[in-house]
């Protein structure tokens, strides 16, 4: 696959921890994909985070074909190498009139992995812009894995609060997106998101990857290859829908969803990103 990433945006990540914004899908595209997430809301009468989250690619093949444009695998190919495999990935909604937000925190802080490599895109179905509660990044804090502490509170999309302290908002930046626009951030990138304070809803999708040489130290070694081949082999494929809700596709995300929320497990991330 050609690149995807100028030798200035690679530097740029390599340097700064991110890239952002690329260019990927129509806002047209964007838009249709949103319809398809609404309609389930509306015929499930839940939000698609609910239930659909963890793996979240397991339920829509158009989220797994969106997870292999050529934009976005290249662009992580560009970062981490030529073999990608999905670990996580989730539908992040900020819904208007809400004080949802995400804490500062690192992805890569909670990965069981014999390495801290990986990257993720977060690709916008919605504009995402400071007033509606865009990701903000530390840029340069990705060189070392940092103790977070868990602070829970209802608003927070992270569960258990998991966050970064004494975070110089000074440093921070906006990492704003026009619907089908993408990020790609290294997975120690200290981030987080501000409620939305508009009056329209803020959704976007998140990949996270890491290269196939990455060794799963404990929990589920199983994912969804992205990009290139599965070597060494440390990692069993799942089994991929072949339609949207397809019962395959749910049934293996079902189970990537128990093997995260077995507590005997090491602590595993069960989020990423907002």
């Amino acid at each position: 696959m050609p690149r995807v990433l100028t030798d200035a945006q690679l530097k740029s990540y390599h340097e700064d921890g991110f890239v952002s914004p690329l260019d990927c899908i129509s806002p047209e595209e964007a838009a249709g994909h949103l319809r398809m997430i609404e309609e389930y809301e509306k015929t499930h009468n839940e939000d698609v985070s609910v239930n659909i989250r963890v793996r979240a690619v397991l339920a829509f093949k158009w989220m797994i074909d969106l997870a292999r444009h050529s934009q976005i695998a290249g662009a992580l190919q560009d970062c981490i190498g030529p073999n990608v495999m999905l670990f996580l990935s989730g539908v992040w909604s900020k819904r208007p009139g809400t004080d949802t937000f995400v804490s500062w925190h690192q992805d890569g802080a909670y990965n069981p992995f014999d390495r801290n490599t990986g990257a993720t895109a977060w690709i916008g179905l919605t504009d995402s812009t400071p007033e509606k509660g865009n990701i903000r990044c530390i840029p340069g804090s990705h060189h070392e894995a940092i103790q977070h502490e868990e602070r829970f509170d209802d608003d927070n999309i992270l569960s258990r609060g998991q966050s970064v302290p004494n975070v110089d908002l000074d440093k921070a930046v906006d990492m704003p997106l026009i619907a089908g626009q993408f990020s790609v951030h290294h997975e120690l990138l200290v981030h987080g998101s501000a409620p939305n304070t508009t009056d329209s809803r803020r959704l976007g999708i998140s990949f996270a990857c890491v290269p196939t040489e990455a060794k799963p130290l404990s929990g589920p070694n199983t994912g969804v290859l992205i990009a290139g081949d599965n070597h060494p082999g440390h990692w069993v494929l799942n089994k991929e829908p072949a339609f949207d809700l397809d019962p395959v596709g749910l049934a293996e995300l079902k189970s990537v969803q128990d093997a995260y929320r077995n507590p005997d497990e090491t602590k595993l991330a069960t989020e990423i990103v907002g």
